[in-house]
């Protein structure tokens, strides 16, 4: 799903114009990174937890050089899915086998 078929959709079911729905959907994210930027995980109950850890620094082959070299450590984010979106997944995989 495409980020215009969702405001499209969360237009149509909560009766708001597809304006609105950008500008709430653009400051949600926009609170999300802000939140996540000072190191505290952000959850959304029934869909998961977002956090940021550091990858610590790792040796990687270079194939067009032929050199190991060490990439410096680096912050990522990590999504973690809550467990009832996991049951419920698998609940309806196991349905349509």
């Amino acid at each position: 799903m495409t980020n215009s078929e969702l405001i499209k959709t969360l237009s149509s079911r909560l009766g708001q114009s597809q304006v609105e729905i950008k500008r709430l959907l653009k400051s949600s994210v926009k609170i999300m990174k802000e939140i996540i930027d000072e190191d505290v995980g952000v959850s959304i109950p029934g869909l998961g937890t977002f956090k940021t850890f550091i990858k610590s620094k790792r040796r990687s082959y270079n194939p067009y050089h032929k050199k190991f070299m060490v990439l410096p450590p680096k912050r990522v984010i990590k999504f973690r899915s809550s467990s009832s979106i996991k049951n419920e997944l698998k609940f309806t995989r196991q349905k349509n086998e």
